[in-house]
């Protein structure tokens, strides 16, 4: 069942945390990818290797600096999407703590389609299904290690 937004707080705020806590763990793994590039194009760049040596090192970091910037755009687009719905009393969740909880919340406005853009791509990296119905959208934290996001 559905709890209306005064009762569901504490829960919707437990999987907004797990949300987060999943998307900074993923942000810290992309920043590490970029920093160990880095450091073997430093490396191998002092010793005189040649350009193309490198752009194999060069090229992980960018797509790396990507992952970390959808994440970081997809998280910063969930929260301000968890504030309004809450703010309006549109926030939505199903008891529970961890893998499995699901918050519903309302995206809508002019940039409703690059939020819930942003917010797929985060999910579609940290183990949380979305489903979208109309502008209502559903997030479940699905087990760690688990990949799911459906329309």
């Amino acid at each position: 069942m559905i709890e209306d937004s005064a009762n569901a707080k504490p829960d919707a705020l437990e999987t907004v945390r797990e949300i987060t806590r999943r998307a900074g763990h993923e942000i810290r793994n992309a920043l590490s990818g970029v920093a160990v590039n880095v450091e073997v194009v430093k490396s191998r760049a002092a010793r005189g290797d040649a350009a193309g040596d490198l752009a194999p090192f060069a090229d992980r970091a960018a797509r790396q600096v990507g992952v970390a910037t959808a994440l970081t755009d997809g998280l910063l687009g969930l929260v301000g999407a968890v504030l309004a719905a809450e703010a309006q009393g549109k926030l939505r969740t199903l008891p529970g703590d961890g893998a499995g909880t699901r918050i519903e919340l309302t995206v809508y406005g002019d940039r409703a389609s690059v939020i819930l853009s942003n917010i797929r791509r985060l999910t579609d990296l940290i183990g949380v299904a979305v489903e979208e119905h109309a502008e209502s959208v559903i997030l479940t934290v699905l087990p760690e290690g688990k990949s799911h996001s459906k329309t």
